[in-house]
């Protein structure tokens, strides 16, 4: 439990603001993003990664290999990953309103704490945390 909670300080405190701004202790998106993310993701993602985000068909979005894939790069290139390539059916389909959300979610469920700005094309500079 003292394992998760350094980790889970350690990731609020890794996410740094888009360019040239000071370290921030809260991510690219707000709670309420997220919390709708939750139901678009639902929606759209489940079916091939799980409702909790752990896999099925399509890769676990959460936990130590997803963390390795993304962190340190920007949070855009993973926004950019899945507007391109999901949901696998129908690539590119998802807009932002809903693409936001989702990436919301994703970011939450790994550890990154919300912040006060909502997640958009504009914000997503910050990167994943290490």
């Amino acid at each position: 439990m003292m394992r998760a909670t350094r980790l889970c300080a350690a990731l609020t405190l890794a996410i740094a603001l888009p360019a040239g701004a000071a370290l921030a202790d809260t991510g690219p998106f707000t709670q309420q993003q997220a919390e709708d993310g939750h139901t678009k993701f639902n929606n759209h993602c489940a079916q091939c990664h799980r409702p909790n985000l752990s896999g099925a068909q399509g890769p676990a979005l959460v936990g130590d290999a997803f963390k390795e894939k993304w962190a340190g790069k920007p949070v855009a290139d993973l926004r950019t990953y899945i507007h391109e390539n999901m949901p696998q059916n129908a690539p590119g389909s998802l807009p932002d309103d809903q693409l936001d959300p989702i990436v919301a979610h994703i970011l939450s469920k790994n550890g990154v704490t919300a912040g006060d700005k909502p997640l958009s094309a504009d914000s997503a500079g910050a990167p994943f945390p290490k």
